[in-house]
């Protein structure tokens, strides 16, 4: 990967973190901006949460962090496998092969890159086990 990818934890006393600030992806998949407002989002709804006092700072925040996590796993993962720049395993290419004789299956993959889709739905989807013309 062309740079290091991290996660950290995302907030402490009178502190947060979203975006890059929090968690670091290679920038080979162009999702840091909507990491960032996704992240921002998230923050505010735990933020909201400990100002309003329905839950402590620190259980708000845990679950941000939690929620964080799940959510851009995927994607992490999935740019990791392509900022190495490497072939992808023979199931991958097998599969990226498929992909690219179906147009609704590209449009897909489209979403995967633009960040509308994680890579788990799009992967795992029943469409893609079955025969792709």
């Amino acid at each position: 990967m062309a740079v290091p990818n991290f996660f950290r934890k995302p907030y402490g006393p009178g502190w947060a973190l979203v975006g890059d600030a929090g968690y670091l992806k290679d920038f080979i998949t162009a999702q840091g901006i909507q990491d960032a407002f996704r992240d921002a989002e998230l923050c505010v709804q735990a933020l909201d949460q400990t100002f309003t006092g329905s839950r402590t700072y620190d259980a708000a925040m845990k679950e941000y962090q939690d929620n964080r996590d799940a959510q851009v796993m995927p994607m992490y993962e999935f740019t990791a496998q392509l900022a190495a720049l490497e072939p992808p395993p023979p199931e991958m290419q097998q599969l990226l092969g498929a992909v690219s004789r179906s147009p609704s299956a590209m449009g897909g993959f489209a979403r995967v890159a633009a960040g509308v889709t994680s890579p788990a739905d799009f992967f795992s989807s029943p469409s893609l086990v079955g025969p792709i013309p």
